[in-house]
Order: structure tokens, then sequence, then C-alpha cells
């Protein structure tokens, strides 16, 4: 089977990519050498500015949300396309890391084809790619007429309360366009993630009478509390047709 061909427009975004290679090293290296520790509300504010000023070097509106000092976070970084055309896009990522200031983690480096640094992958690596994205859009003068909505968090490392807050401005933006596209890496690189686990939260309450545990398992006493909630849970892992999802689920409950 042939591979589908490329357009010429498709070449050209192609060719933006490949030359801007370097640059967008350069970048991802220079946003990660600076802090961003989800407390470290000054450092994160920075690698957002230093990210608004890109966006707004290719016609992009942008803003900065600062939040409530209650919320205890720096803020997002939101940014916008100017067109009207084809479906919403909301692309999605974070400033912040989960190495504070006082990690000894801070400095970027590459050995060989790999990156290290506090944040290449999670996800300052992600935020490059959108940026360079866009911009390869922007030199094929894609970018004008598109309608596409960027969302950086400040918080998503340790989240903001509360959310209604903290997760005001991403849920108005999901709720606004067509397509959502998260930029960090879930299953490996040079893979796309289409659907993900969700999550719930329930409270299990048990009963049992209080007495010795030497008399645990005798007729009058029983089993107790503690044996019952763990019958309930295993029964979860021996009945639940994904058994490997859940077992998962369990150890995260237990312990």
């Amino acid at each position: 089977m042939q591979a589908q061909k490329l357009s010429n427009i498709e070449k050209n975004i192609i060719a933006s990519v490949e030359t801007n290679h370097k640059s967008a090293l350069l970048f991802l290296e220079k946003v990660v050498n600076l802090n961003s520790g989800t407390m470290n509300h000054l450092g994160v504010k920075e690698v957002g500015n230093v990210f608004k000023k890109e966006f707004d070097n290719i016609g992009l509106d942008t803003k900065w949300i600062e939040m409530p000092k209650k919320v205890n976070r720096a803020g997002h970084l939101f940014a916008k396309t100017k067109g009207a055309k084809g479906k919403k896009i909301l692309l999605i990522g974070h400033l912040d890391t989960v190495f504070e200031k006082d990690s000894p983690f801070q400095q970027f480096k590459i050995e060989g084809d790999t990156a290290y640094g506090p944040g290449v992958n999670d996800m300052k690596g992600g935020n490059v790619i959108v940026l360079y994205a866009l911009k390869a859009l922007h030199e094929s003068n894609l970018l004008e007429n598109a309608q596409i909505t960027i969302a950086f968090t400040g918080d998503e490392e340790s989240t903001g309360q509360p959310l209604d807050i903290s997760r005001k401005d991403l849920i108005e933006a999901a709720k606004n366009n067509d397509i959502a596209l998260g930029f960090e890496t879930s299953t490996g690189f040079n893979y796309a993630t289409v659907a993900r686990r969700g999550s719930s939260g329930w409270k299990l309450e048990v009963k049992g009478k209080r007495a010795h545990s030497s008399g645990i398992f005798n007729e009058n006493i029983g089993a107790g509390a503690i044996f019952e909630a763990s019958r309930i849970l295993n029964s979860f892992y021996t009945e639940e047709d994904r058994c490997k999802e859940f077992s998962n689920f369990l150890v995260f409950l237990i312990f």
C-alpha cells in the first residue's frame, strides 16, 4: 500500500519544522533553566512571559490570568488566534514543574539524542512543540484564519484550590472549542493517546463489632470491619473485567 502523498502546503510545514529544530532546542533549554516549580510563583510567571512574547510575535492575542491570593498559585497563560474558519481547537499545556527552587535537579543538558532537565518531558517539551507547530503554520500563512486557543496553566502539578476558580478559565475554554489536545506525554513518544481512564470519588463504610483483636473471627465477633472492607475491595478486583487497571486502583486506595 502506497503512503499518502504530501501536499505542497504540508511539505512547507515540514520544512519549517526542520529548519527551526535547533532554535526549538535552544528555546527548550532556555525555559527549562528557568525554575518554575508550582510554588515558585515568580518563576512560573517568568516562563509564562517567555512563551507569551513568542505567541505575541506570531500575531496571537495573549493574556496572563492572575489567580486570587487565596488560590496561592501563579496564574495561567492563554493565547488565541484571530481567525474564524475551521474547527475550534484548544491546545493544553502547563508551565509549572514538580522541581521547586530547592531541588538539586535544575539544569538542562543533552546526552546523545536525549535531553534532560526539570520539565523537559513534563511538560516544557510539550509546550515548545505547541509553540513551534504554530510558528510553522504562521510561516506558511496558515495561522491567521485559524481558530486556536492555547491554555498553559500554572498549577497542573499541584492544583490551586478551590477548583471552581483555578480551573474556571480552562473549563470555559473547553466548552467553547470543538477539539482539545493535551501535549503532555502519556504512553510514550511518537504516540497520540485518544482515550484515558476516568476517575471517581466514593466513600466505603463498613461496620463491625468493637473487640480485642485476639477475638477476631469467632462466632460472636465476626471478621471485623477491616476484613469486610478488604473483602469488598477484593471483589472489585476479581469481578472486574479490567483487573489490571483495578489492581492499580486498589493499591492506590489501600496505601
